[in-house]
């Protein structure tokens, strides 16, 4: 059976000629360059040309295999690559272990960097056999057990290469049976969600040549209640027109419809994703052999795609998470993945403990009656559901999707949720944070923000905290609409720079960068008069602001911005809500915590939900 197929770069999904394959010199057939630095652009056949003395490698992101993962949680035997070559060459076979370390954040104590160095790479015996047309059989050895394997090609003349497949020669009655259902959330993205959905559909689901024909229904919770009841031609499409409730509302419209009010529910998995994400089906594809495989013991086990930047596809922003205190720790950010230390490297497995909905598949036992996600609109939803609900996530190169990111997607009110949503989900884990680290990031936050003239940011977070502290009566009785209008009372207002706006100027320095002390020196600066009038830095910058009247905070997604300006009794009024914030965490800290932990069931239970849902 076909455990993991070559892929190539596909148009409108990704054309990074290096998470694919590397060792070309842009010598492919097929493909026109389009971009610098390999950016390429599918015009043709799926085939390389590798010209003479050149070497093809599949040292990459997408086209080596994950045989530690696969060795330690499938029942996986025999590895062996099936390709198409025509000409003639010489094939090498490699074992990658993967090496990371941890560098600590100097602006943030609570966080810490992971970053690759060079891995320890090893050639490996293989067997190499030629077949019939053009096929080449390479067994990899049965004894090894981590890290990446890979082949390379050596041309001797000019070779094209076709493709392939790895295998294994395991029996259909040693598989799993798996069926997917997928829950989309969406709220106003229809290019998005039909390009998604409609290309589920066509490659998978009613693919009689996919071995996910028939094994794949799709629902959406139409949140916008925008789409026409017509819009996906397909039987295997569930459209739900659902009251807007944030994400959390969204995903769990799905689940209730695709499991618990399916009275002949087929799924033995659930895929949540998101509706503006970007994926290949080819990850659902691999999601779904890993299942097949998969030991009785790691039945409880989530699969989680790994999220990388729509607008720097090569660029890897989340391979899993952890909540643990006050922190939320991405894994792998901003890691590069191009470059060979990376592909063998993110392998490693970190201590996460949940992973994002923008693609986690879940076993459906989790599904249960007393055992929905958390009402919290936006934010967090996926944090403390994967948190409650699993023995582990695995994690795959390969099986990943891309989504925008940036500053740009997050308003000031986002700030109301983490900070509300944080404390929900943190209170029934053993890995809460203390009374005193709360406070002690609250003071963290607000030096920062006072620093940045961002008033109004730290009143979103206080009012966070506020409600939070008013326990779950207050929440569950809440009308979160309402409250999201409300709170966009707190969003500053992004406009086209002006004439007087000098964008020549701008500075962009992170924390790490700047020297010791220097957010003392910049407190004691801010309570001086100021001097200077405008300071113009990026959005995602520091934005310490000196001795300047005025801060010009510059989106470069948007290519707008806003100007936050310095008021002594603005600063004043958010240092005497910070100690008032300090007294009630104090106060009321352990009582609160337990209080929700102890009430958890009643708003993840399926009568609350149908009732918040009003369906």
């Amino acid at each position: 059976m076909i455990v993991q197929n070559i892929v190539f770069p596909k148009k409108g999904i990704c054309n990074e000629w290096k998470l694919y394959f590397r060792g070309m010199r842009d010598q492919q057939q097929g493909w026109k360059v389009v971009g610098s630095k390999g950016a390429l652009s599918y015009e043709g056949p799926l085939s390389v040309l590798v010209r003479d003395d050149q070497t093809l490698s599949l040292e990459t992101y997408f086209n080596s295999f994950s045989i530690g993962k696969w060795k330690k949680y499938t029942k996986l035997k025999n590895l062996r690559l099936n390709i198409v070559c025509e000409g003639e060459f010489e094939i090498k076979g490699y074992q990658s272990i993967g090496q990371q370390y941890i560098r600590e954040n100097k602006g943030d104590n609570t966080k810490v960097e992971y970053r690759f160095k060079h891995p320890i790479r090893n050639e490996i015996p293989v067997t190499v056999t030629k077949g019939e047309d053009n096929h080449i059989i390479v067994e990899f050895p049965d004894d090894i057990n981590e890290g990446i394997v890979y082949i390379t090609l050596k041309a001797k003349g000019d070779v094209v290469f076709y493709g392939g497949a790895y295998e294994t020669n395991l029996l259909e009655e040693e598989l799993n049976p798996v069926h997917f259902g997928i829950g989309i959330c969406t709220f106003k993205r229809e290019p998005f969600v039909k390009h998604n959905v409609n290309g589920i559909i066509r490659d998978l689901a009613e693919n009689p040549e996919s071995e996910l024909y028939n094994k794949v229904e799709v629902y959406v919770s139409d949140n916008g209640q925008t789409l026409p009841e017509d819009t996906f031609k397909s039987e295997k499409v569930h459209l739900f027109t659902n009251k807007n409730l944030g994400g959390a509302g969204g995903f769990t419209r799905a689940m209730i419809e695709g499991v618990l009010r399916n009275e002949n529910c087929p799924f033995t998995h659930f895929i949540l994703m998101d509706d503006d994400i970007c994926i290949n089906t080819n990850a659902i594809e691999r999601n779904y052999r890993l299942l097949r495989l998969l030991k009785p013991e790691y039945a409880g086990m989530n699969v989680g795609g790994e999220l990388f930047d729509l607008d720097y596809r090569y660029r890897q922003f989340e391979a899993g998470a952890s909540f643990v205190g006050t922190v939320i720790q991405s894994y792998n950010q901003g890691w590069d993945m191009r470059r060979k230390s990376a592909v063998s490297a993110n392998e490693i497995e970190n201590p996460m403990n949940f992973n994002g909905w923008w693609y986690t598949c879940i076993p459906v036992s989790f599904i249960r009656k007393d055992n929905l996600p958390l009402p919290v609109f936006i934010h967090r939803d996926d944090v403390e559901y994967g948190m409650r609900n699993t023995q582990g996530t695995i994690l795959m190169n390969g099986i990943n999707v891309w989504h925008p990111q940036g500053p740009n997607k997050a308003s000031t009110a986002m700030n109301y949720y983490d900070v509300r949503n944080d404390l929900i989900c943190m209170s029934a884990f053993d890995t809460k944070a203390t009374a005193g680290e709360l406070t002690n990031m609250y003071f963290r936050g607000m030096l920062g923000n006072l620093l940045r003239y961002r008033y109004q940011v730290e009143d979103c977070v206080f009012e966070g905290v506020e409600d939070f502290f008013k326990g779950p009566d207050y929440f569950m009785n809440l009308d979160p609409v309402a409250k999201h209008k409300e709170l966009a009372r707190y969003n500053y207002k992004f406009e086209t720079p002006d004439e007087s706006i000098d964008l020549s100027k701008i500075e962009k320095k992170r924390v790490d960068e700047l020297p010791k002390g220097i957010f003392l020196k910049a407190a004691l600066c801010w309570l001086l008069p100021s001097k200077n009038d405008t300071r113009v830095c990026h959005l995602e910058d520091i934005g310490v602001a000196f001795r300047y009247r005025r801060v010009y905070l510059y989106d470069r997604f948007r290519q707008q911005g806003f100007l936050a300006e310095k008021s002594y009794g603005k600063a004043f009024t958010v240092v005497f809500h910070y100690f008032k914030i300090y007294c009630l965490v104090h106060a009321k800290y352990k009582k609160t915590m337990k209080e929700w932990a102890e009430r958890k069931g009643e708003y993840t239970s399926l009568e609350f939900w149908e009732k918040y849902l009003e369906i």
